[in-house]
C-alpha cells in the first residue's frame, strides 16, 4: 500500500479550500451549475442482494474523506445494473440486507457541505428485471434475451422506470440524474411491441439479419424509440423539477452523432482504465456546444487472484500519479471536466486511501488548471465532418445488431493522425453543416461510405463560400455532383488493395491500399501514385471552385483500415500541400507524442501541450479483467512553437507553473517561442490587449 506524506496532503487540501472559495467568490448565479464544475466524484455503487449494503455508509467518515479534496459534483447510484437500490424503495427492489439508506447518507452531506449532488441511476440495465419480468427485457430474433437490456418500447419506463425516478425525486431532491446503461444496450429487439411497431410502420415483418428487406430501417426504428425514450424521460422529469439537470451516459457521442435533444444539460461518458480514446471523445463532445465530462477509474487492480468475497472495491489501489495526470491533462485540454470514478465496498463503505490520493494528486491538479480550461472555447486549424448518415450507414451495412454501438474507422483514425500531425481539429456534425458553423478554412470528409444529399449541398456551399475541402476515399462516390466540384471526369473503383508507391522528392514511400483511378478533367494534379505495372495515377487533384477549393485523395487517407497504413511522411506532404506551414495557426518541433490545442478565453490565447507518450506499461490480470498500469512517462522534449495571433500578446506565461517565459518574440504575426521540457500538461497562456 503506498503511503501518502501527511504533511503534503494537508497543504494540498488547504489549497483546494482556498482555490475552491476564491472560485465560489467570483461566480455568478447559473441555472446550469454544472457549467461551473470542474472536478467531479463518480462512486460506482453496483449493489447485489447478498451483501449488507449501508452497514459501512458512515455518514462523518464520508463527509472527512470528501471533504479532503472538496469535488464540485459527487453523485452515486440509486440503482445498478444488477437492480437492486442503495435506499429502501416502495417500487423498484431493495436489497433484503440493506442497513442503511446509503443514497440519503450522500445526500445530507452534500446539501451540508456544499457540493452538487446528482443520482446515479441505470435506466438500461437491470438484472432483476430480466428474472421477474423478462417481457421488459430485450429479445433475440430467436426468442433469447439480451443480458440486462431493457427494451424501451416495452412499458418497462412506464410501469417501473419512471415511477422511481419520481420517487427518488421525491424523497431525494438530487440537483442531477446521470442515467446509464442506455446507448450501447440498444440492441435490435424482436420483442412483440417492437415486431408490432416495424409491422404497423413498414408493413414488414421484423428482419432477423443482415441482408432482409428492412433490416437498416429496423436499426433506425431502435434508434427512434431510444430517442423518444431520452425525450420523454427529460420532458418528465423537468416537469417534476425544471431546474433538474439531465444527462445520458455516452448519448450523443462519437457512436451518436445527433444534435442533443433539448432536455440534456451537459454530455459525459465513462471510460475507465484506458487514456486512448480520450482525445477523441473530447474532441467530439467538444463540437456539440454542451459543457462535457469524461470519466476514469481513480483506482487500478493489482495483480492477484480474484478472491470470493473481495471485491475490486477492497483490491483497487490508486493509479499512478501519471497515469492518472496523462488521463485529466487530455480531457480538460479539450474543454472536458474530469469525473474520478471511484467504487465503495459491497457493504457501502469507501476507501481512504483512494480519497487521500484524490486529495493529493487529482484535485490539486485539477484546480491548478481550472481558470485557463474552463469555458474556454477550441480555436481549430482544422475540421473534421463525423456524419450521421455515414456513421449509421457502417453498422446498418453490417450483421451488427445494434443501434449505435460499433466502431468507425473513418473517424477513429483521424482522430490518432490529426494530432500526430499537430493539426488541432474540431468535429463538426451534420446540424453545424447545416448551419456553416465551420471553424477553420480547411474541412476533412473522410473515406464516407454514404453522403447524403443534404450534407453534399452543403459542402459545396462551404466551398463557394471560400472554404477548403479534403475528402477521401469512398467520397468521390456519394453524389454525381462532386465530380464536378473536385474536377474529376471519371472513376474506376478499386477491387481490393494493391502495393502503390509514392515519390516524395526524392525518397519512396511504399504501402498498399484501395485506389480509386481517376481521369481528370479541370482539376490540377499535385501529388502522383504508382501502381505495380508502373502506372500512374492521380492521387492528389485540386481545383478552385467559387471562392474555394477541393483537394480528393483517392485512398482512404486517415482511416484505420486493417494492414492499409498511409506512411507518415506522405500524410505530411498531403497535408502540406492542402494547408500549408505558414498559414496555419500554429506549428511546432514537438515529438508526434505530444498533442497541441490552442484554446481561447476572454483576452488569453492558451496552447496546450499534452505529453501522450505511453511510457511504462504493464498489463495486469486480475480475474476475467485486464487492467494497465502506465509507471512512467518520460518528460516531453524542449520545443519550439510558433503560435498566429490577431495582435501582440502583452504577457506570455506557463501555467500552472506562473512563470513569465522569456525570449519570445512576436514577428509577423506570429508568437515565436522556445518552450521547456515538461511532464504531463503545459499551457503557454497569451494574454491580448483588449481591443
Amino acid at each position: 500500500m503506498r503511503v501518502r506524506n501527511v504533511a503534503t496532503l494537508l497543504l494540498a487540501a488547504s489549497l483546494v479550500v482556498a482555490l475552491t472559495a476564491v472560485i465560489a467568490q467570483g461566480s455568478e448565479p447559473d441555472t446550469n451549475w454544472y457549467e461551473r464544475s470542474f472536478w467531479l466524484l463518480h462512486e460506482d455503487h453496483h449493489t447485489v442482494e447478498r451483501h449488507e449494503v449501508g452497514r459501512d455508509a458512515d455518514f462523518d467518515e464520508t463527509a472527512r474523506l470528501v471533504g479532503l479534496s472538496k469535488p464540485d459534483l459527487i453523485q452515486i447510484h440509486a440503482k445498478g445494473n444488477p437492480g437492486w437500490t442503495t435506499y429502501p424503495t416502495k417500487i423498484g427492489h431493495t436489497p433484503p440486507r440493506l442497513a442503511r439508506d446509503v443514497l440519503a447518507i450522500w445526500r445530507d452531506v452534500a446539501r451540508r457541505d456544499g457540493y452538487h449532488f446528482s443520482a446515479y441511476y441505470n435506466i438500461g440495465r437491470d438484472g432483476v428485471i430480466m428474472q421477474r419480468h423478462p417481457e421488459w427485457n430485450r429479445s433475440r430474433a430467436d426468442g433469447k434475451e439480451w443480458e440486462r437490456s431493457l427494451c424501451y418500447h416495452s412499458g418497462v419506463a412506464e410501469e417501473y422506470l419512471w415511477p422511481m425516478l419520481r420517487e427518488i425525486m421525491t424523497e431525494y431532491r438530487p440537483e442531477g440524474w446521470w442515467l446509464d446503461g442506455t446507448l450501447w444496450t440498444v440492441h435490435l429487439c424482436y420483442c412483440d411491441h417492437s415486431r408490432a411497431r416495424v409491422k404497423k410502420k413498414t408493413g414488414l415483418e421484423a428482419p432477423a439479419k443482415s441482408g432482409e428487406e428492412g433490416w437498416s430501417a429496423y436499426h433506425e426504428m431502435q434508434r427512434q424509440i431510444f430517442r423518444e425514450f431520452v425525450h420523454k424521460t427529460a420532458k418528465m422529469i423537468h416537469e417534476i423539477d425544471p431546474k433538474c439537470l439531465v444527462a445520458v451516459n455516452w448519448a450523443y457521442s462519437l457512436r451518436m452523432p445527433e444534435k442533443p435533444d433539448e432536455g440534456i444539460a451537459y454530455l459525459t461518458g465513462d471510460h475507465g482504465n484506458r487514456v486512448e480514446g480520450l482525445s477523441a471523445d473530447a474532441h467530439w463532445y467538444d463540437s456539440q456546444q454542451l459543457p462535457f465530462d469524461l470519466v476514469t477509474r481513480v483506482g487500478i487492480m493489482p495483480g492477484l487472484p480474484w478472491i470470493d468475497g473481495v471485491t475490486a472495491a477492497l483490491q483497487m489501489g490508486p493509479k499512478p500519479d501519471v497515469q492518472i495526470q496523462q488521463e485529466m491533462a487530455i480531457i480538460v485540454a479539450n474543454g472536458g471536466r474530469y469525473g474520478a470514478w471511484d467504487t465503495p465496498t459491497p457493504e457501502s463503505g469507501i476507501i481512504a486511501q483512494r480519497f487521500e490520493f484524490m486529495a493529493e494528486v487529482v484535485a490539486p491538479f485539477l484546480r491548478n488548471r481550472q481558470r485557463w480550461c474552463l469555458g474556454s472555447d477550441r480555436v481549430p486549424e482544422a475540421s473534421l465532418l463525423h456524419s450521421a448518415a455515414a456513421h449509421y450507414a457502417l453498422i446498418d451495412g453490417s450483421t451488427a445488431c445494434f443501434g449505435f454501438a460499433g466502431r468507425n474507422n473513418r473517424i477513429k483514425g483521424a482522430a490518432e493522425v490529426l494530432p500526430r500531425l499537430h493539426l488541432n481539429y474540431e468535429m463538426i456534425p451534420d446540424w453545424r453543416l447545416l448551419r456553416q458553423d465551420v471553424r477553420s478554412p480547411l474541412l476533412i470528409v473522410e473515406h464516407p461510405k454514404t453522403l447524403t444529399k443534404q450534407t453534399v449541398d452543403n459542402l459545396v456551399e462551404f466551398i463557394r463560400g471560400g472554404g477548403t475541402l479534403l475528402m477521401t476515399g469512398m467520397g468521390i462516390d456519394g453524389d454525381v455532383r462532386l465530380r464536378e466540384v473536385f474536377g474529376i471526369a471519371n472513376v474506376i473503383a478499386p477491387g481490393g488493395s494493391e502495393p502503390l508507391s509514392a515519390d516524395l522528392g526524392g525518397k519512396r514511400a511504399e504501402f498498399s491500399h484501395w485506389l480509386h483511378r481517376l481521369g481528370l478533367s479541370t482539376a490540377t494534379e499535385l501529388l502522383q501514385v504508382r501502381d505495380t505495372d508502373d502506372k500512374i495515377h492521380p492521387m492528389l487533384p485540386m481545383i478552385r471552385y467559387g471562392l474555394g477549393q477541393a483537394f480528393y485523395v483517392p485512398i482512404p487517407l486517415l482511416s484505420k483500415h486493417g494492414d492499409n497504413v498511409v506512411p507518415d511522411d506522405l500524410l505530411r506532404l498531403v497535408f502540406d500541400k492542402v494547408l500549408p506551414p505558414d498559414k496555419r495557426l500554429l506549428t511546432t518541433d514537438a515529438p508526434d507524442t505530444v498533442e497541441v490545442v490552442l484554446r481561447r478565453k476572454g483576452d488569453d490565447h492558451i496552447l496546450h501541450l499534452v505529453n501522450m507518450a505511453p511510457g511504462s506499461r504493464e498489463v495486469v490480470v486480475s480475474g476475467k479483467g485486464r487492467y494497465r498500469r502506465i509507471t512512467g512517462i518520460p518528460p516531453a522534449p524542449a520545443c519550439h512553437v510558433s503560435v498566429r495571433l490577431p495582435a501582440k500578446p502583452t504577457t506570455v506565461h506557463l501555467q500552472p507553473a506562473g512563470v513569465e517565459l522569456e525570449g519570445w518574440r512576436f514577428e509577423n504575426g506570429r508568437l515565436e517561442a522556445d518552450l521547456p521540457k515538461f511532464k504531463i500538461h503545459q499551457m503557454v497562456v497569451m494574454k491580448l490587449r483588449r481591443q
